[in-house]
């Protein structure tokens, strides 16, 4: 049985004490291949150079890695004051450009191992730390939605110059609606028809629908789908059609609901293939091997 970790962020620092065995984990856990996720410029750097040096001969085991900068360093690219004049917003698009170069220098370093544009996209749950500007002082929501959706589409261009898939990161507000579906909207609508994995997937039913329809998407699923609350999730696992269906785990991120609080590793996406196969009705085989097939085909993971 091989079964393949599509997003985990194996430079995190929570891992540094037993990075061989956490490995070793995973390779018993049925793992053939973990795709190393990048955030920023500097963990894109970071997790090919551990594609190319430390988990380079791992045996039964590739690992790959992206090139992505999340929503929330959106802030970061923030003018030194909110004025909104042409010039400021000039000033915010080269500072973007500067990084989206950066980002395709490290692709074309090594193109054989970086297979993705991303962890990007849209983050509209706005945590205090978040709203930040370059000045240390809240910045206006508004604002940074602009300035999200100016980087995700800088990265969207960067994925078609590059002929690479997205994958994509959308979280809304749901605190004061819980049918909201805002990001998730939008980001449907940037893509287009640009091949796109829907990472950590939390699309209520309108979206999930979408998504099914959309042939360019695959729908990725983490140990979310555990948590007792998220049954809109689980509802999704069931009316996806398992072609459309890939794992993750989003390590150290995630743990399942049996290690709530935990760091997590990539060996927990065994679960999360089984309680997917329960929910479907099929055997752990079945989903391992058709999820895999799918992960193979749209990352070209046979490179």
């Amino acid at each position: 049985m091989n079964l393949i970790d599509t997003h985990a962020h194996l430079y995190w620092e929570s891992y540094q004490n037993d990075f061989d065995e956490m490995i070793q984990r995973a390779v018993d856990a049925g793992i053939s291949a973990i795709v190393n996720i990048g955030i920023d410029i500097e963990k894109s750097q970071v997790a090919l150079k551990q594609t190319q040096d430390k988990l380079a001969d791992i045996p039964g085991l590739l690992v790959y890695s992206t090139i992505g900068i999340h929503p929330h360093e959106a802030l970061k690219f923030t003018p030194l004051t909110q004025d909104t004049s042409s010039q400021n917003k000039s000033s915010v698009d080269i500072a973007i450009q500067k990084d989206i170069e950066k980002l395709e220098q490290i692709y074309l370093s090594c193109p054989e191992k970086v297979i993705a544009v991303g962890e990007c996209g849209l983050d509209y749950f706005f945590n205090p730390s978040f709203t930040k500007g370059s000045r240390n002082k809240p910045f206006p929501i508004p604002q940074i939605k602009i300035l999200q959706k100016k980087l995700f589409q800088a990265q969207i261009d960067l994925a078609k110059k590059l002929n690479l898939p997205l994958i994509v990161h959308c979280r809304d507000d749901r605190s004061k609606n819980q049918n909201h579906i805002e990001a998730w909207d939008e980001i449907l609508k940037l893509i287009g028809n640009h091949p796109t994995i829907l990472h950590c997937y939390s699309g209520l039913l309108p979206t999930t629908q979408k998504a099914i329809q959309k042939a360019s998407v695959l729908v990725s699923f983490a140990a979310n789908i555990t948590y007792p609350k998220n049954e809109y999730l689980r509802k999704a696992v069931e009316i996806l059609p398992l072609n459309k269906i890939i794992l993750e785990t989003d390590a150290p991120f995630l743990a399942p609901q049996s290690a709530r609080g935990q760091r997590n590793e990539p060996s927990s996406v065994k679960g999360v293939a089984q309680l997917i196969a329960d929910l479907k009705g099929v055997s752990l085989e079945k989903v391992a091997n058709q999820t895999t097939t799918n992960a193979v085909s749209f990352l070209s993971l046979n490179r």
